[in-house]
This record gives C-alpha cells, sequence and structure tokens, in this order.
C-alpha cells in the first residue's frame, strides 16, 4: 500500500467517520472501500456504454460477409 495524505472538508471527514464507525473499520478502510465501490460503478459504466455502442454500430460488409469469402 501507498501511504497518502489528504486534505478533508469537514462534512467529508465527519461523514467519513460515522461510515467507519457503523461498520466497525478504521477511517482509512472507510475511504478504500469507497473507492472501490466508485471503481466498480465506473467500470460497469464503461462496459454498458460499450456495449451500447457495438449495438448501435451501422451494418456493413462484416455483418454478413465472411472475411474469408469473395464478393
Amino acid at each position: 500500500m501507498i501511504l497518502t495524505q489528504i486534505m478533508l472538508e469537514e462534512e467529508q471527514h465527519k461523514f467519513l467517520l460515522e461510515e467507519a464507525r457503523s461498520k466497525g473499520i478504521s477511517l482509512s478502510e472507510a475511504i478504500r472501500r469507497l473507492i472501490e465501490e466508485k471503481q466498480r460503478e465506473i467500470s460497469l459504466a464503461q462496459s454498458k456504454g460499450g456495449l451500447e455502442i457495438s449495438q448501435k454500430a451501422i451494418d456493413g460488409p462484416a455483418d454478413y460477409l465472411h472475411h474469408d469469402e469473395k464478393r
């Protein structure tokens, strides 16, 4: 792990402390879990976006012509 220092707004700090206390974990662990949660959300959104793009792709020769076939 990498030791990192950050500046937080007072409300952010209070939120994180409450989150940590309610789960019985350290403040650092609460921050790591929130970051991991956000990373999963972003990754899922990107995956869905890529799927939507591919589903909306314009039909072209690749949709009905095998690469080894001649026209």
